[in-house]
């Protein structure tokens, strides 16, 4: 019987998920949770039945402000900016709305009605407003427990943004967590911190959103390649780099190769990305930032990948960076 090769068997434990490069308004992808009943299970397995003779708390006004980003997929957005925040039944309040780099700052989510709101506090939301566009940056992942916030309590997050990664040429971490969050990768401008989830005496799919905005007072993220690129050689119009990240599946394993190529095709529909999310993609970081600093219009990185196919992408991408249009390519190695 032939034993699956390491790429294989790590292609199965990675086809569950990967990261998330939303683009232009766009919001995370919708949690796997499909429970439509009455009855909501909280992360320990136990079911919670549904609170009786209650009715969802009124929201007084238009909830909304430009200042916050709609959020795909909810019933309701209540904004900090646009509220009396002793007049919501829930809000989310800011410790400060003026950021600094390193100093952690608190957003405290309140319950100040009668009844259990049903959330989960892993999934928190970052995005960034940008030429009056939002993009969401953060988390790319989160574990999908039930977390209820019952009536008069409050949870609190506490935010920290870390400097000087990206610049350094680390590659940005995951951010995961239920209270203390650091978050690298960030530069200067406008952004939003939010959460959502419904009241118990109502269904899961009339989620409310709960957002504050803020001004992060930083330096402007530049776009620098990763620490991984070990070095680099023209081939014709080629730049080719090779990384160090991962490792061969053998000793006749070929390394994988990302392609990316500058177009000039104003037709060809592409997804519009910023810095913040471009560093959060290795391959795609080092990739840009190659063809920046090189003015190569195709540049051609190779590395070991640990999926099938290479990078978890199978089809061809075609993305908006700071005016260029970049597609995407991957292929296997021999």
């Amino acid at each position: 019987m032939v034993q699956p090769s390491r790429r294989r068997v790590l292609s199965a434990l990675y086809a569950g998920g990967s990261a998330l490069l939303a683009g232009c308004t766009a919001g995370p992808e919708e949690s796997n949770d499909t429970n439509e009943t009455d009855t909501t299970t909280t992360g320990d397995g136990q079911t919670t039945p549904p609170e009786p003779n209650q009715s969802v708390p009124d929201f007084p006004g238009d909830t909304t402000s430009n200042a916050c980003p709609l959020f795909d997929g909810t019933e309701q957005v209540v904004c900090y900016e646009a509220v009396d925040p002793k007049e919501m039944p829930i809000v989310l309040v800011p410790e400060t709305q003026s950021v600094q780099p390193n100093q952690p700052t608190e957003f405290t989510l309140r319950n100040q009605s009668g009844q259990r709101f049903e959330t989960n506090f892993y999934h928190w939301q970052l995005y960034k407003r940008v030429d009056g566009d939002w993009y969401y940056i953060v988390p790319q992942f989160w574990p999908e427990p039930l977390t209820p916030l019952e009536a008069g309590e409050e949870h609190t997050w506490t935010v920290t943004v870390a400097t000087g990664r990206v610049g350094d040429g680390d590659s940005i971490e995951p951010v995961e967590g239920t209270e203390s969050l650091t978050v690298a990768g960030l530069g200067s401008g406008h952004y939003a911190f939010g959460t959502d989830g419904w009241f118990a005496a109502d269904s899961h799919g009339e989620n409310v959103a709960l957002a504050v905005g803020f001004e992060l007072n930083a330096d402007p993220l530049q776009l620098t390649p990763t620490e991984a690129i070990t070095e680099t050689e023209w081939n014709g119009e080629t730049l080719v780099a090779r990384s160090t990240r991962g490792e061969p599946d053998g000793e006749a394993d070929q390394p994988d190769a990302f392609v990316l190529e500058r177009i000039d095709d104003p037709e060809t529909d592409a997804k519009r990305i910023i810095v913040e999310q471009v560093v959060r993609n290795d391959q795609l970081r080092d990739a840009i930032a190659l063809s920046q600093k090189y003015d190569a219009d195709r540049v051609l990185l190779e590395e070991f990948s640990r999926s099938s196919p290479p990078f978890r992408r199978q089809t061809a991408r075609t993305y908006e960076f700071q005016g260029d249009r970049y597609r995407v390519t991957t292929r296997e190695g021999d």
